[in-house]
C-alpha cells in the first residue's frame, strides 16, 4: 500500500510541476519582444529617410518608435517630431492611438494600433461596424486584411521590418486606387522596388519568403 501511494503522490507532483510550468510559459510567453537600438535612433532626418526604411526593413521586429516614425513620414512626407513622447501625443491627438496608450518605445508594435492608424490616415471607412464604432483595433486589422493590405496578422501580432514596410507598400497601392496620394511619401527608393512598371497600382500576392 504504501509504494502504490507513494507512486500515486510522485505521479501526482509530476502532473503539478507540468501544470505549474504550463502556466509559467503562458505567462513569459505573453512579453513582447524589445529592441536595444531602434532604427529611427539611427537615422532620425529627412536626408536619410532610405536609410532608416533600409535598415528597419531588416530588423527582427517594428518598434513602437519606428512604426510611429515610418507611419508620420507616410501620412506627411516627413517626420516633425523629434522624441518619441512627442510622436505618441501627436499620434492621440490624429486618433492613430487610444487615449491610454503607454508602451515603451522600445517595445514591439502591435498590428492592432497600426492598423487603426492606416485607416485613419488613408481614410478607409470599411464596412457598417467600423463606420459606427471607429477604426478600432479589431475591425481595422479585419477591414486590412479582407482588403489584401494585412497578410496573415492578428492584432496582438508584431511585424518583423521586412513585413512593415511591404505593409506601407500596400498601403499606399490601396491609398492611390481611394485617390490618395500617400505611397508617394515613402521614400523613393523604398515604393520603387514594389511598384510595377508605369505606377500602375494592382493587389498583389504577398512575396515569397517574407511572412511567417
Amino acid at each position: 500500500m504504501r509504494s502504490k501511494r507513494s507512486l500515486l503522490d510522485a505521479a501526482g507532483g509530476v502532473v503539478m510541476a507540468m501544470f505549474i510550468a504550463g502556466i509559467g510559459s503562458i505567462i513569459f510567453g505573453c512579453e513582447r519582444a524589445t529592441v536595444t537600438t531602434s532604427s529611427v535612433e539611427k537615422f532620425n532626418d529627412k536626408a536619410t529617410e532610405i536609410e532608416f526604411f533600409e535598415d528597419l526593413e531588416r530588423s527582427h521586429v517594428v518598434s513602437n518608435n519606428d512604426a510611429l516614425h515610418a507611419l508620420f513620414i507616410f501620412a506627411d512626407k516627413s517626420d516633425g517630431w523629434v522624441t518619441y513622447d512627442e510622436r505618441v501625443a501627436e499620434a492621440k491627438r490624429r486618433m492613430w492611438l487610444s487615449d491610454w496608450f503607454d508602451e515603451p518605445s522600445t517595445e514591439s508594435a502591435q498590428v492592432g494600433w497600426i492598423a487603426t492608424a492606416a485607416c485613419r490616415i488613408t481614410g478607409i471607412r470599411g464596412g457598417l461596424t467600423m463606420r459606427v464604432v471607429g477604426p478600432i483595433p479589431r475591425y481595422a486589422v479585419r477591414e486590412l486584411t479582407h482588403g489584401d493590405i494585412l497578410i496573415a496578422k492578428k492584432e496582438s501580432q508584431s511585424f518583423s521590418g521586412l513585413e512593415f514596410v511591404d505593409f506601407l507598400t500596400r498601403l499606399g497601392r490601396m491609398s492611390k486606387l481611394l485617390g490618395g496620394d500617400t505611397q508617394d511619401e515613402l521614400p523613393v527608393g523604398v515604393t520603387n522596388q514594389l511598384t510595377p512598371a508605369g505606377g500602375t497600382p494592382v493587389k498583389v500576392a504577398p512575396p515569397s519568403g517574407r511572412f511567417e
